[in-house]
């Protein structure tokens, strides 16, 4: 008898075509950056460092699980980044930033209720769906969004323009492990994410023009223009400086592509017309809070010119580990920290060594790349004096923040060069190029340790310097090979391993007592249309996240000027309030007249120093008060404690 074998079921063909696609190219590596991204989501997991003492309802018993120590100079994040995330997740709807503040849409990558901005900053449109998810779940899948686009889009697009995957992988560990992401808890991340996905989809395509197709890629454009549209948004320095190289790069080689003209005029042509009508449209939307950050006092009036930065800092990012241990002398960690801005050096050795890089239309993506990053590296290294405060666009980026971030763009364009070596590499171009990284490094990290980082010991100089050395040596010698890649991407770790918390769920900012009283408080608050203050910023934080209509707070993209004069009708203090960029204090003075200053240290703080009786003769829809003392006034009512940082508070009503 013969025995048919009957076809394999359905499951086991699905699988057969699973393994089947995962073995093609780098499909195993993608499935699991999608796999790890769910499951950080699902664990609530992120590298928040909401979890700080200060955002804690007792210090000493913290709600929940964090592994390591939240840093206390990512002010910005906890204070404000992610207090506007968690508000947004509470209201579903905008942030309760002050009300007397302007709106603060494009400096956060929020909505407010506007048609466009609504597709431009889907990502926080994405967080009203906390409504229905879990919070913990929804912040953290807005967390590593930028990550999981970076990680999947970046070596997509290194193979559309020519370059092998396996270069956009080393790439994107070269930027999301440099310092700068990780002290700026992922900003430059997200402000080249977006871009790359973007740019991305129009090479995709233009493609598929070529092919005759309508549909999909039309749909891409529509989807492409976007992700660009939004690229005038949150930190507009950075933008500059890591977005539009990417952009113009994309465009330079759909121009430049030896193809029909009809396809390229369809992808740029579609995508750049989506991306003016939002981008336009999101800009007419957020018009308001534009108009008042411009007419600050602080930021909105600055300029900045060309100036030398520190070779320390610029080049010194591999040697940065110790910052994990010791606060820097005389700056910040953030301030101090930069990417690998060593792959400057590696990039100009080897366009050295490469006989034959081809013409220029073949190196369009290169020459793009590579003038933006030596334009930004000459903004940070080369005084232009007071000419350069009046150059367009550069004038916009302080030359310290070009220098932490240039070096993301020289890693794109080393990537690409190291793309460009033959199979065969000699040890000329691999031992002078190791050599002269790790001198520089060398050099760089002593510098550190005479001035920023004065407990660095020598023997962590030597290491920082021999490991960039040999990693430079065999990704250049063995450039045809996978193993160096991922040497390379391991030991850029090594710098930030432990520079933040890995925090699972959201500290005591939703589920503790204190929380939860807020939540509910700043629901009836929004429903008549009331507001609280406090005399606390950590208070205020808390308030923020969830949801509670506030005077104090957070003030980003410049004042409220009709609200503003209810509190100061002669306008007597404007340069104290007329600030973006940061935060509105309470002083409780009772008895006292009212006073509005700022704090002798920082710019970006206003303080307001007032009796809660008169602040609620003059804010009539004022309806509670949180102190960190008790008040005795004629027109409080007590009606109950709270604990926050450790520390008792006593919330009021009004007679």
């Amino acid at each position: 008898m013969i025995s048919v074998e009957s076809p394999p079921p359905e499951a086991a063909r699905r699988t057969v075509k699973l393994l089947a696609y995962a073995g093609r190219k780098d499909n195993a590596l993608r499935i699991a950056i999608v796999i790890l991204y769910v499951i950080v989501v699902l664990l609530g997991a992120t590298t928040s460092s909401i979890g700080i003492p200060t955002l804690r309802q007792d210090p000493a018993h913290p709600l929940g699980l964090q592994i390591g120590a939240s840093s206390p100079i990512r002010s910005d994040e906890y204070n404000a980044f992610s207090a506007i995330v968690l508000s947004i997740m509470a209201t579903g709807g905008a942030p309760t930033t002050s009300v007397l503040a302007a709106p603060a849409g494009l400096a956060h990558r929020y909505p407010s209720g506007g048609f466009f901005e609504t597709f431009v900053y889907f990502d926080s449109t994405l967080l009203r769906t906390a409504t229905f998810l879990p919070d913990t779940m929804v912040f953290a899948a807005h967390w590593w969004l930028p990550a999981l686009l970076l990680f999947l889009f970046l070596p997509k697009w290194f193979s559309q323009v020519g370059s092998a995957r396996r270069w956009g992988w080393m790439a994107a560990f070269l930027i999301a492990l440099s310092p700068a992401a990780s002290w700026w808890t992922m900003m430059p991340i997200q402000l080249i994410a977006y871009t790359i996905t973007g740019s991305s989809l129009i090479l995709s395509a233009h493609k598929r023009f070529a092919e005759g197709q309508r549909a999909v890629p039309a749909l891409q454009c529509m989807v492409a223009g976007i992700l660009i549209a939004g690229l005038p948004s949150f930190y507009i320095p950075w933008s500059l400086v890591l977005g539009l190289p990417i952009l113009a790069a994309t465009v330079g080689w759909i121009i430049a592509f030896r193809g029909r003209w009809r396809p390229k005029l369809l992808s740029v042509g579609s995508a750049g017309l989506v991306a003016l009508v939002f981008g336009l449209g999101t800009l007419w939307e957020n018009r308001a809070g534009i108009s008042a950050l411009l007419d600050t006092v602080y930021p909105g009036s600055r300029r900045s010119s060309g100036a030398a930065q520190p070779l320390a800092m610029l080049f010194g990012a591999p040697a940065l580990g110790p910052m994990q241990d010791m606060t820097p002398v005389g700056i910040n960690e953030s301030e101090l920290s930069t990417a690998f801005t060593i792959t400057f050096v590696w990039a100009a050795l080897l366009i050295v060594f490469i006989r034959n890089l081809g013409s220029p239309r073949d190196n369009v993506v290169i020459l793009t790349v590579g003038t933006f990053a030596v334009l930004w590296l000459t903004w940070c290294t080369v005084n232009f004096g007071e000419r350069g405060s009046s150059i367009p666009l550069l004038n916009y980026v302080q030359p310290i923040r070009a220098a932490q971030v240039c070096g993301i763009l020289a890693s794109v364009l080393v990537c690409l060069l190291l793309d460009r070596l033959p199979k065969r590499v000699g040890w000329r171009a691999p031992t002078v190029a190791a050599a002269c990284c790790a001198l520089v490094t060398a050099y760089a990290a002593s510098l550190l340790q005479q001035s920023y980082l004065p407990f660095m010991t020598r023997p962590l100089i030597f290491a920082a310097a021999f490991t960039v050395g040999a990693c430079v040596f065999v990704t250049t010698k063995y450039a045809a090979k996978v193993w160096p890649i991922v040497l390379t991407s391991a030991v850029a770790v090594v710098p930030i391993i432990g520079a933040n918390p890995l925090i699972f769920g959201l500290g005591d900012l939703r589920d503790s007592e204190t929380a939860t009283y807020l939540r509910n408080e700043g629901r009836q608050a929004a429903a008549s249309n009331g507001v609280w203050a406090s005399d606390f910023s950590p208070f205020d934080t808390v308030m923020t996240a969830n949801g509670v209509p506030a005077l104090s707070g957070l003030q980003r993209s410049g004042p409220n000027t009709e609200a503003w004069k209810n509190l100061d009708p002669e306008a007597k203090y404007t340069n104290a309030w007329n600030r973006g960029g940061g935060f509105i204090f309470f002083e409780w003075t009772v008895g006292q007249p009212l006073d509005i200053g700022t704090l002798s240290y920082t710019a970006d703080v206003t303080v307001v120093r007032v009796d809660p009786c008169m602040l609620k003769d003059r804010w009539p829809s004022l309806q509670g008060i949180s102190s960190s003392r008790s008040l005795d006034a004629p027109c409080l009512v007590p009606e109950r404690t709270l604990a926050w940082a450790g520390r008792e508070f006593f919330v009021y009503k009004f007679r």
